[in-house]
């Protein structure tokens, strides 16, 4: 839980539209809740799926907090929301307009920014309700319902963040929540997943042997690969009207995804054939291995390529990986965004043993590790390369500065990707490479052409390419371990000779000595 004090929350959040929107509703809602009055409150409680984590923005306690107060609070919050710059006004817990009215007349001073906005309905409405009530101290039914009305708060932004952030730490099966590895090798042979469970958690049903049946009461989000190596399992029952959703969700069961009613018939239809003496075979699902054993390290050139890949085809339906064809995905480069790519992919797939890869993950990797280079070693990656120009644009949106370590950017990226609005300004590095990098295997068309290529059986490429992530091959993942040193030298070397021809020999003379960081 983040607990952080009103003029803090106010001066981190004045440029966030959307966390403005959050508390300023949030405060109103309170407020109504409260009877119009939040003398017994002492701090704001603002939902974790808003922000990604349950915030407690604290009201000072040595202020009355009257209807007085809160209309000040909220008429302050309100104009800072129409004109950010105002908040070089605030200083403390009073924000522009001071609490304290019947002993201070300082807000009167900002009497000019309230008629500015004028015309701004809740500028009109809050300013109207403030002078009734300093007059009257009593606001009309008129007055009340005209406030209730004007409560909009909004949908959540970061909800699947927070259940992730819960899903780690919850053993089993809690409210809301069932954890990652909650089910791990359960002797379960069906299970149902009720309404009131928001987050099924990453790989939470693994190796299930037992298991037959999932059923879904309601609509759920889900973490990485939710189901591993369930391999008896023969039908996924969801809510009537949500195959396509939960379809879209679990893409390697599609096929034993049957909606409550269907499930239904096909039980009448077993029962009759099991009264007939009959017996109906259902198909089991395509299984996609996610995590893996770490393997004995190989030599460079005698790593063994004779094993199944991740999808459990014939051995003769896919070949074996070309090794020679790695070393040429860097022969066409107009920009650094591959050499980055690869390396934020292989740093990652051996560092967390995991071959499924979240783009967001892979992006915060690719800005951490160019982020030294750009900065401290001041490489040129080129005219028409604007890696500099994202990173400079982080350094706008965040607190961080020019000599952060990759360290430093990678953890204080993966606290703030959404909120301060970095995901958006990196969000270009995505949209070309994880399908140009594919060209030595998949002659490059379209990006759903190779989405579709890159998932076939018979794919041999370093990695699959879905909506959100990508999923390292497993026999790559063995060579890359296996290999890891030489591919980061190698990645190195193509690097040095991409931006030879924009820097002098001495930055790259340092540059091969620092190496990449993160590695």
């Amino acid at each position: 839980m983040k607990s952080v004090s009103l003029i803090s929350f106010i001066k981190n959040s004045v440029e966030d539209d959307y966390a403005m929107k959050v508390f300023y509703n949030i405060v109103k809602d309170s407020f109504v809740r409260n009877g119009f009055s939040l003398s017994n409150v002492s701090s704001i409680y603002i939902d974790g799926r808003f922000f990604g984590e349950v915030t407690n923005v604290s009201l000072r306690a040595k202020y009355n907090k009257t209807p007085k107060h809160v209309l000040a609070l909220l008429l302050s919050t309100r104009l800072l929301m129409l004109n950010p710059k105002w908040v070089k006004y605030c200083n403390d817990d009073n924000l522009i307009i001071a609490s304290k009215i019947e002993e201070s007349f300082q807000w009167i001073e900002f009497m000019a920014f309230i008629l500015n906005n004028g015309e701004d309905g809740d500028v009109k409405m809050l300013y109207s309700m403030l002078e009734s009530f300093y007059f009257g101290d009593k606001f009309t039914e008129e007055e009340k319902e005209e406030f209730r009305g004007t409560i909009e708060i909004p949908e959540y932004r970061n909800e699947k963040v927070y259940y992730k952030g819960l899903a780690r730490t919850t053993s089993g099966v809690a409210n809301q929540i069932i954890g990652n590895n909650a089910f791990l090798e359960a002797k379960i042979e069906k299970y149902v997943i009720t309404k009131d469970i928001e987050f099924v958690g990453d790989t939470a049903f693994s190796y299930c042997e037992r298991l037959e049946t999932l059923e879904f009461e309601g609509k759920t989000m889900f973490g990485t690969f939710p189901i591993v190596e369930c391999n008896n399992l023969k039908q996924i029952v969801v809510p009537n009207g949500m195959k396509s959703y939960f379809a879209e969700c679990l893409p390697y069961y599609k096929g034993i995804i049957i909606e409550k009613h269907d499930y239904g018939i096909q039980q009448k239809e077993n029962l009759s054939n099991k009264e007939k003496g009959g017996r109906k075979e259902v198909g089991g699902p395509e299984i996609v291995h996610i995590y893996v054993d770490v393997p004995s390290a190989e030599p460079f050139t005698e790593i063994d390529v004779s094993k199944q890949g991740t999808q459990s085809i014939k051995e003769e339906e896919r070949k074996p990986i070309d090794v020679k064809t790695l070393q040429t995905v860097f022969d066409k480069v107009a920009s650094s965004y591959k050499f980055f790519w690869m390396m934020a992919i292989i740093s990652l797939a051996k560092e967390k043993h995991h071959l499924a890869l979240s783009f967001d993950d892979i992006t915060i990797r690719m800005a951490a590790m160019a982020w030294p280079i750009v900065f401290e070693d001041n490489i040129d990656l080129g005219n028409s390369d604007i890696m500099k120009s994202y990173l400079e644009g982080v350094i706008k949106k965040t607190k961080l500065i020019k000599g952060a370590t990759s360290n430093v950017v990678e953890n204080y990226l993966k606290q703030h990707y959404s909120s301060q609005g970095v995901d958006k300004i990196l969000a270009p590095l995505m949209k070309n490479v994880p399908y140009r990098f594919l060209s030595p295997w998949i002659k490059y068309t379209t990006d759903a052409e190779v989405i579709e290529k890159s998932c076939a059986k018979s794919f041999n490429g370093l990695y699959a390419i879905h909506s959100k992530y990508v999923v390292i091959d497993e026999e790559w993942w063995d060579y890359i371990y296996a290999n890891y040193n030489d591919i980061c030298d190698f990645a190195m070397r193509s690097f040095i000779a991409y931006t030879k021809k924009y820097n002098n020999d001495m930055k790259l003379v340092k540059l091969m000595t620092t190496g990449w960081q993160l590695i």
